[in-house]
Order: structure tokens, then sequence, then C-alpha cells
């Protein structure tokens, strides 16, 4: 009891140290408890605890009050309190943009009760605004960590409150157009990623707009989540700076580059919702073509949707595979990956295991026999080549080297694990037929691997349909992780997407599939469980559970983690 009096005292204290005199106009009596428990249970972020959990959480807010355009967090300052609005509005800039309105029962700075972390976006009273202020440290002294569910809400600044801002398209001379066509087609981000026929090209002109830029306006500002535009340079000059929220010690910004006429930038954050990766200031006075997001997007879809159609006319020529329906052609064309080699470059090795199968549909290749030439393959995208594609039925060595003889050689390409991951093996297909019942039919593709799943784990039970995004997680070199929840169960998961125009392009294909079966296999509460794939237009998922929280810098929490680490490795080399 001693203790617990101890703990309750030191967080009291805390709490009182924590209130920060500059921001606060008032802290208000205390209010009675029924009313702030009454109060909490409206607020979504503690919706799913306990009423004796809310009863202690009601004992650790401090009620506060502020006045119109009294500046409540301010964005880039270390994170400490979470707020909860009982009365009143708050206007949330980001970048010194606004871009949401928070009103009674809403709230903000969540992230700061599960991590030490910046704030994301300054928090300004707009009217007379009551709060209710709940401190990082008495929060964890309390034992409220454990029991909080993550805010199922999107993150402020992360994208999902802003409300896109589109304008109608401009006029555009022929050279103008001529002009921005070949602008996309030299951004490279953006052609590794997908193949965009001339319609699409010409509807990413058709839907840009024109603007004018004064010298010194930053069009993008590194770190910055709100990406809702791509550009092309008309005329002028741009500034590519990173590093501007390093101090003069740090080595302050820095100018690493320059985007002049015809070039075009942030497309990599249109395309993988990752914060974007520097700041892009006008040098002197300019003018851009401006594509918003949406248009973006579906004119990327639509690509993709009509690639893989194309894709479908080459899988039909290929006899192997004539036992596939429609509907497996169509899964199986949507999972062929293009694949570019230079000439000299070596496709596959006589006598290395068969693993891929290819359609050869740009270049000529040689085929090479025991050091010998004995044919060559020559393909266009109307009359394509296929190689390799016995590796489908089973592993056996190549029996010829395939060596590319023209400057570029493209191809489409699937491996043996992802066909049999998708349609189930081949032979399967071929005893089967084009009559009998297609396994896509009320499954995904995880489904056909669980059988080999520990402990009973089963997969293609949560379709992505019923999943809804609720926040961002992180981003990486290869695509962001998302907070998403069931919409049916309640349950939360981390989904995790990588772009396969990364993947392809840094050779990282045995890399990813060998994480998918590693993370299969495994079956231990100290490894992060892979609950679902999905293969998406664009990029590849992984369904994993979330672990939330972090480091924290106590000895108590260096150990668990040092303990779960060991038990991990005891799982996987045991």
């Amino acid at each position: 009891m001693g203790a617990a009096c101890q703990t309750c005292a030191k967080a009291e204290q805390s709490t009182k140290e924590s209130i920060s005199p500059t921001n606060v106009v008032a802290a208000t009596p205390v209010q009675n408890e029924e009313t702030v428990i009454k109060f909490l249970s409206k607020v979504k972020l503690f919706q799913r605890l306990p009423k004796d959990v809310m009863t202690t959480l009601a004992s650790a807010c401090v009620p506060v009050e502020y006045k119109p355009k009294a500046r409540i967090i301010s964005q880039g300052d270390d994170g400490e309190h979470v707020f909860l609005i009982q009365v009143g509005e708050a206007d949330v800039e980001v970048n010194g943009k606004k871009v949401a309105t928070l009103k009674a029962n809403d709230y903000f700075g969540e992230s700061a009760l599960l991590r030490n972390e910046p704030r994301t976006a300054t928090i300004t009273a707009r009217t007379d605004l009551k709060a209710l202020q709940l401190a990082r440290e008495r929060f964890d002294l309390l034992g409220l960590r454990e029991r909080l569910e993550f805010p199922q809400r999107k993150a402020v600044g992360g994208g999902g409150m802003n409300e896109l801002v589109t304008k109608p398209p401009s006029p555009k001379t022929e050279q103008e157009r001529q002009d921005m066509i070949q602008a996309l087609k030299n951004n490279d981000n953006l052609m590794s990623v997908v193949s965009l026929s001339d319609k699409n090209l010409d509807s990413m002109v058709d839907v840009a707009w024109k603007e004018e830029i004064k010298a010194g306006t930053k069009l993008i500002t590194e770190g910055d989540l709100n990406a809702d535009y791509f550009y092309v340079v008309q005329v002028g000059t741009f500034d590519v700076v990173i590093g501007e929220s390093k101090t003069a010690e740090e080595g302050g910004p820095q100018t690493v580059g320059s985007i002049t006429t015809g070039g075009s930038f942030g497309e990599l954050a249109l395309l993988y919702f990752a914060p974007r990766a520097a700041t892009i200031q006008a040098r002197d006075a300019a003018a851009v073509w401006v594509i918003d997001r949406k248009h973006f997007k579906d004119i990327l879809a639509e690509s993709s949707t009509a690639m893989a159609e194309e894709y479908i006319k080459y899988l039909d020529k290929v006899e192997l595979l004539q036992p596939l329906q429609e509907e497996e052609k169509a899964a199986l064309g949507r999972s062929l990956t293009e694949m570019t080699f230079t000439k000299g470059e070596v496709i596959f090795q006589q006598g290395e295991k068969g693993d891929a199968f290819y359609i050869l549909i740009e270049g000529q290749v040689s085929v090479i026999t025991d050091g010998r030439e004995v044919t060559k393959l020559k393909a266009t995208p109307e009359k394509p080549s296929f190689f390799g594609e016995r590796a489908l039925l089973n592993n056996e060595p190549r029996n010829a080297t395939l060596q590319v003889l023209s400057e570029v050689a493209k191809t489409l390409t699937v491996d043996r694990q992802s066909f049999d991951m998708v349609l189930g093996p081949l032979e399967e297909l071929q005893t089967r037929g084009r009559q009998g019942k297609s396994k896509l039919q009320g499954k995904s593709a995880a489904m056909k691997v669980s059988k080999s799943l520990p402990s009973g784990r089963k997969f293609g039970l949560i379709p992505r349909k019923d999943l809804r995004r609720v926040g961002l997680l992180g981003c990486g070199a290869f695509g962001a992780v998302e907070l998403v929840e069931h919409t049916g169960l309640g349950d939360t998961y981390a989904l995790k997407a990588l772009s396969k125009g990364y993947v392809m392009k840094s050779g990282m294909q045995q890399n990813v599939l060998n994480e998918k079966n590693v993370q299969i296999m495994c079956d231990s509460p100290f490894i992060i469980k892979l609950f679902e794939t999905y293969n998406g237009t664009q990029s590849l998922y992984f369904l994993l559970e979330p672990a939330l929280g972090g480091l924290f810098g106590k000895e108590s929490h260096a150990k668990f983690y040092v303990a779960g680490v060991v038990n991990a490795f005891q799982h996987l080399h045991g």
C-alpha cells in the first residue's frame, strides 16, 4: 500500500512540474471523477479500456483551459502530453498550413504516450478551449501503457486529414504537351515502377494545371507527409535542400542538387506514401505543371490494369499454360514482374537450378549449349518468345545458357514458388484441365500453404478489403507500414507494403520470398507473426502482428528486450 502511495505521489509531482505555464492559461479545479470518466468513455483513444482502468485514467488527467489563439503544442517540440478536448475547437497546422480543425471529444498529441518523438503538428486554440491533459510519465507510472489500444483514427499530419485542392486543367500548346511527356519519360523513379503507355502519358498531361512560382517559394518541405502533388518544371530552377532542421553545429542545411526546365519531382512520396525526402525551393521565378495525387494514382492504376491485360495475351501463347482458366491467367498476369537486362548479361547459366519462367517481349538473346551458340531468340511485344517454362514444373538444371545480344532485353518473369502460391502446382493444373474447379474460388494465395503452418495457423481468413487504415506507423526504403483495423472484428494489424519496382530495382526478390517463408514457419510469442500476404498492382503486402512502443531507456526495459531477442533466436535455431 505504501509503495502504491509513493508512486501516486511521484506521479502527481511529475504532472505539476510538466504543465507549461507559458501555454496553459489556467489549470481549472479538479472535476468530478464521474464526469471525467463519462467524458473519457466518449474519446475513441480510450473507448476499449475496462471501467476499472478508466477510473485510474481519470485520476491521472489534469484539466486545463486555453484562450483563443493560444498555442498548445508546436511542431518539432518534444512531446510529453496528450490532450483531450472537452469544450471548444483547435486548429491543426503542418508546416504552417492549416490541415484540420479538432472539436469536442477529439484528442491530439497521442503519440507522446507511446514514444518520445517530436510533435508532427502545431495545435492552436481556435475558441475558448477546455481540455484534459495526460502526462506520459504519469501514464507509465500508473501502469496504463499495457492497457491502451493504439489510437483508432488517422494520424494528424499523415495525409488523412488533408483536403486535396485541385484546379481545372490549363490549356497547353502542342510543344508544351511534348515537353511534359518527355519529362515524364525521363523520370527514372516513375518509369521503373510502372510502364506508362502513350494514352497514360496523355492523360497525365490532360489533367495538369500551370502555376507561377515566386523566387524562394518552397513547393515541398523535407519530412512532410502531406504528399499531394507531382510537379513538372516548365521554366526555372529549383534547389534540392536537405537537413533544414539541422543546426549550424550539425552542419546546417545543404543544397545537394537542382532541378531545371524539363525536370520533375514529387513522385516518390505519391508512390510510396513516404515523407518528403528533401525541400524543393525555387531559386528564381519559375513555372510548373501540377498533377494532383488522385489523378496521379488513378492513371497509374489504369496503367497497371492495362499492363496485366497485355500480359494475359502473352500467357495465351504459352502451350504449357493452356490448362489455366481465364481468372487464373489474370491472377498470374498480375504476378508477372518486368525485368530488364543489358547487352552481354547472362539471364541464367547452363547447369544451374531452374526456378523461374521468362517471357521475352523486347530484344534478342543467344541460346548457348556447352559453350556453343545453338540458336537466337528475338522478340517484340507483338511476337514474344518464351524460355525456362519447365522451371514451373520442376527444379531440374537449365540445359542452356541465355545471354543478351541486343542493347536491352525486356522480360516478364515469375518464379515457381510465386506461381505455386497464386495458383498451386502446375502439375495439378495440367491434370485438372481447363474444366476443373479453380483453386482461386473462395481462397487467397496464402491459404495454399496453410497445411504446412505450425500450430494450426491458417491463411486466407482476412481479405484485404476488410481492413481499414488507421494511421502511418513508419516508412522505409521499400514502402510504408500502416496500422490497419479489421472492420468487422476490430483487431489491429501492421500492414507492410513493399514496392515491386524498388524490390526489382535492388534485386531483392529472393530476400522478400525468404522473409515470407521464414515468418510462415515461425510460431513464437517473441517473433512478429505473419497473418496474410497480398499481391497488389504496385506493391506486395505483409499483414503482420503490430508491435507498438519502443525502447525507453530503463534497465528493466533493456532486460526485457534482450530476453525477447534471445528467445526469438532460440526458436529460430532450436
